[in-house]
């Protein structure tokens, strides 16, 4: 079962900067990317849970993936940091890289956390995701059809997570705050098939682990084989709880292939997911 988070809007799925807890400024920016951290993903399920009366627990789930589709054609595609996509469209393999066209940039003031008042002279940058204007031009990039590529509109599109909890259908219909600045997104319950798979084995989170170096990952007693033109590692905060930041631990950066299932710590909250494409 999926569920796909469609933002009401540009979103901003953030992951770090220099307004960091090791940094700022008086004017700061930050790392913004196409697909968003778990604990973002995380926080939208404990608050549509919450308010749907389904108490303090959240669903395990795996992913999150971009999903957009069109009359002809539907794409599914994995995060592949800093910036890019892997995206299947159709069976054919593309790698997208997010370019600067398909963000908005906006100017606001930081709040401080305790007053809840605005900082004095802290000004800061965010850029906001148009993710309806890259899912456009991700379906574009598949084969052309009688010579020309389709310009159809995106019928369906968002950030795709798949769980096995039945009680997620109490969700569909829920508007929900989700990334940066807390924007509005609408949560729908989704039955989705994808009949041309590239057969890959991708992960499509951050892995939180131990160590690690160009073959293989450790976390605990157990240990993964990992291959890539190019493998990432980095410190990464896991989110926020109740206005408290969270432990900063090594991660294992998207993509990679690997053999196996979810890889790290913390997979039940969507760290270290791995997806077929």
């Amino acid at each position: 079962m999926y569920l796909l988070i469609k933002p009401l809007g540009s979103v901003v799925f953030k992951w770090g900067g220099y307004n960091s807890v090791l940094l700022g400024g008086s004017m700061n920016s930050g790392y913004f990317e196409p697909l968003p951290m778990p604990s973002s993903i995380y926080g939208l399920l404990k608050y549509a849970y919450i308010i749907t009366g389904l108490g303090n627990k959240e669903p395990k789930f795996k992913g999150p993936l971009l999903y957009a589709k069109n009359k002809e054609k539907q794409a599914i595609c994995v995060h592949v940091y800093p910036l890019e996509l892997k995206c299947n469209i159709e069976g054919e393999e593309k790698n997208i890289k997010v370019e600067e066209e398909d963000f908005e940039r906006r100017i606001g003031i930081a709040i401080d956390r305790k007053t809840k008042t605005t900082k004095e002279s802290y000004i800061y940058m965010e850029k906001m995701l148009d993710l309806y204007r890259l899912s456009k031009r991700i379906l574009n990039e598949g084969r052309v059809k009688n010579g020309k590529s389709p310009k159809e509109e995106v019928e369906k599109y968002g950030i795709l997570i798949e769980t096995d909890d039945e009680n997620v259908n109490k969700l569909n219909g829920v508007i929900a705050p989700f990334g940066g600045e807390s924007r509005p997104a609408k949560i729908s319950v989704e039955e989705i098939s994808f009949n041309k798979k590239l057969n890959k084995k991708l992960l499509a989170s951050p892995a939180i682990i131990d160590k690690g170096d160009d073959n293989h990952v450790e976390w605990g007693s157990q240990k993964a084989s990992i291959s890539a033109k190019r493998i990432t590692y980095r410190l990464i905060s896991l989110g926020f709880d109740i206005n408290k930041r969270l432990e900063i631990r090594l991660s294992l950066m998207p993509t990679v292939e690997v053999s196996n299932g979810a890889i790290g710590y913390f997979t039940e909250k969507g760290w270290g997911s791995v997806v077929e494409i």
